[in-house]
């Protein structure tokens, strides 16, 4: 062998050994966090509000005649059907001879005849039998349950992509009832800048009452997120919440993310890849660029 080649192989054996301690010196360098693979899912995004029930209809029936109560025909808390008379004042009976004969109008008629403007259940508080009613004093009023309504509130931000015709779940009673969305507000409110939502569903077995607490769940857009425990949160240096994970080369990435569901156990988040490596412990130790080894 030549001078020449033991000088060239001396060369490679020190580049080699100077190219080792450096790989050496950084490794140790390198600090060690743990990951967790994270594949995204597909769920409808929903907007859950609370409320409580109210009945479809509820009205008072007044007088528009001065006259007293002959008879309280129906009685509080009694179920009465459309058109049945629920109080039966002095004139009546006159009247609806009249009425049969053809000599006063329906109108005329009705103004005697109070009858039940729709099925539905008499509430307390209506005039006895002897009590003078006036034009414009209340007489009865009734209460429609056929139908329940949920009234709810939301704002600027939860209002976008909603229509009548999104899928309402309602939660009451620890029931949970299918509903539809039965009007939608075109503007906001002027105080609270939220628009209001009505939801009715059906309740032909009157089990469901007025002013009871309720939850809606409304569902909009399919979106894809991933789930995962509160503890991996981080803040970005704008003061944005998010979390940390690591790209193909190890290096820590910082992603802004959008909180879609929050529980004590785990949270449901968008904004990120279908498939992520995100750094589960040690992230509060490492910063955006910084290269890492992994347990």
């Amino acid at each position: 062998m030549t001078p020449y080649n033991n000088i060239i192989k001396q060369v490679l054996i020190i580049i080699g050994l100077v190219f080792l301690s450096f790989n050496i010196l950084y490794s140790e360098n390198l600090f060690k966090v743990k990951s967790l693979i994270s594949l995204s899912t597909e769920i409808n995004k929903t907007v859950s509000i609370s409320s409580t029930s109210e009945a479809y209809r509820k009205i008072e029936v007044k007088s528009e005649v001065t006259s007293k109560i002959e008879k309280v025909i129906k009685k509080k808390g009694t179920f009465v059907d459309k058109g049945q008379i629920v109080i039966k004042l002095e004139e009546f009976d006159s009247y609806k001879k009249l009425f049969e004969n053809d000599l006063i109008s329906k109108n005329e008629f009705n103004k005697i005849a109070l009858t039940a403007p729709f099925n539905g259940i008499i509430l307390d508080g209506h005039k006895i039998e002897g009590e003078l009613v006036t034009p414009g004093s209340s007489v009865y009023e009734i209460i429609d349950l056929s139908k329940i309504k949920i009234v709810g509130y939301l704002n600027e931000n939860e209002i976008k992509g909603i229509t009548i015709k999104n899928k309402v779940e309602v939660n009451i009673l620890n029931k949970i009832i299918e509903g539809t969305i039965d009007y939608i507000s075109p503007i906001a409110d002027y105080n609270t800048k939220t628009f209001e939502i009505s939801v009715i569903f059906d309740n032909l077995d009157l089990s469901i009452r007025d002013g009871l607490s309720a939850e809606l769940k409304i569902y909009k857009e399919k979106i894809k997120v991933h789930k995962i425990s509160p503890s991996v949160l981080s803040l970005g240096d704008d003061g944005d919440i998010g979390i940390k994970v690591l790209n193909q080369d190890n290096e820590v990435v910082f992603k802004e993310i959008v909180i879609i569901e929050d529980t004590s156990d785990y949270m449901l988040i968008s904004g990120l890849e279908d498939k992520e490596n995100i750094i589960t412990i040690g992230q509060q130790y490492v910063s955006s660029g910084d290269k890492v080894e992994t347990e």
